[in-house]
């Protein structure tokens, strides 16, 4: 089984490098970016196939987790994506391709969402 590719897009440093850790230490190559800005231009300008986006909803920049999501789901429809926010009310807004994952989460429930997630995009982890 190929090694999945995750896009983390969070803007505090800690909660990135956790989930980059949490998410290497499961087999995943991992790109991380502290803003949903940063993670679009990702996809914009690289070639390498992304099977699966976790991000905050709320960042800093022209977009939110929320938008980029919206984004992704319109321009690359086969990428899931998996927002995470302290604010569950948030959870009730997205639709398509969204998962939601409430903070505070932990590190069996961020890997237990992320195996859902790339087996219904068809790239179950390992």
């Amino acid at each position: 089984m190929a090694q999945p590719s995750i896009l983390v897009l969070e803007d505090d440093e800690i909660i990135r490098s956790l989930l980059v850790e949490v998410l290497e230490e499961f087999g995943a190559h991992v790109t991380s970016f502290p803003s949903a800005d940063a993670g679009m231009i990702f996809l914009e300008r690289d070639d390498e196939q992304v099977d699966l986006i976790v991000s905050d909803i709320q960042m800093p920049g022209l977009l939110n987790g929320y938008d980029l999501s919206r984004v992704v789901a319109h321009r690359w429809p086969s990428i899931p994506v998996l927002l995470t926010s302290g604010n569950t009310a948030l959870a009730s807004q997205l639709g398509g391709n969204v998962r939601f994952l409430p903070k505070p989460w932990s590190t069996e429930r961020l890997l237990k969402c992320v195996q859902s997630a790339l087996k219904h995009q068809g790239a179950p982890m390992h």
